[in-house]
């Protein structure tokens, strides 16, 4: 009879252990980390901003809600690019679309969207209506950005682009104050902090943009596709991205972000 009341209640215990698994939120989610590759991109992305930047908090709340933790490697951008490219980390945030990435990369549904513009001292002549425009013209760009792809399709069309690449907008934007080239291209929200914050008022008003957008790109994880879990973590991502819209904490995010939240 012991023996019999002691394995009913070994049951009954192991029973209870299974249900508080099955019901306590992310069970095992410690265990569930995406590997992701990033660059410095400030304030949208950064080692140095709070929570990492707004697009590297929208991916880890996207990624918590569906049971994941993201462990961020910050690097520069081509080297960020490679080690995903490979397998050696999971994916990288956070990229535009080209067919080429497409060819080593999965996309996630779209995380935010970027705007960038070119920048130019204020009584420098320019117009830009199509890229013949940009014949012929010093241009500055961050290096391995798609911008620098852009300018690279250009040039294999036969188009006389020339450009020079640096790694941060505040080179790019030094350069074109001392006259070194006369255009830089940059996401709107970047220049605006670089401008504010290593600039003074008289830099500032001497620096524009053209109305026209270079271009507005929707922004992506990439996760590779040497990883045998490329559906799985893209799956992740793409439901929490949608419960993060359809709660509205994702329009919470971006609001914070237009305060200076992430300054």
């Amino acid at each position: 009879m012991l023996a019999r009341a002691l394995t009913l209640f070994s049951r009954y215990c192991l029973s209870i252990v299974i249900v508080g698994m099955l019901f306590t939120p992310h069970a095992g989610a410690k265990d569930k980390i995406i590997r992701l590759t990033s660059g410095e991109f400030a304030p949208l992305m950064s080692a140095k901003t709070k929570h990492r930047g707004l697009i590297s908090h929208i991916v880890d709340e996207a990624a918590s809600l569906s049971g994941y933790r993201v462990h961020y490697g910050f690097f520069p951008w081509k080297r960020a690019y490679v080690m995903a490219k490979s397998g050696y980390w999971d994916g990288s945030v956070a990229w535009g679309y080209t067919a080429e990435r497409e060819k080593y990369f999965v996309y996630s549904a779209p995380i935010f969207p970027e705007q960038v513009y070119l920048y130019h001292r204020k009584h420098y002549a320019f117009d830009w209506q199509e890229e013949a425009d940009l014949e012929g013209i010093k241009l500055g760009v961050n290096r391995g950005y798609l911008d620098e792809y852009m300018l690279q399709q250009m040039q294999k069309r036969g188009l006389q682009i020339n450009y020079q690449t640096t790694t941060t907008e505040l080179q790019n934007f030094r350069a074109l104050l001392g006259g070194r080239i006369d255009i830089v291209i940059s996401n709107s929200l970047i220049a605006e902090r670089v401008l504010r914050q290593h600039f003074d008022e008289q830099e500032r008003g001497n620096i524009v943009h053209h109305a026209r957008p270079f271009r507005v790109t929707s922004l992506h994880v990439l996760i590779s596709r040497e990883i045998e879990q490329t559906d799985e973590y893209i799956s992740a991502l793409n439901q929490g991205l949608e419960r993060l819209h359809q709660s509205g904490r994702y329009d919470e995010l971006v609001s914070d972000f237009k305060a200076g939240a992430y300054d």
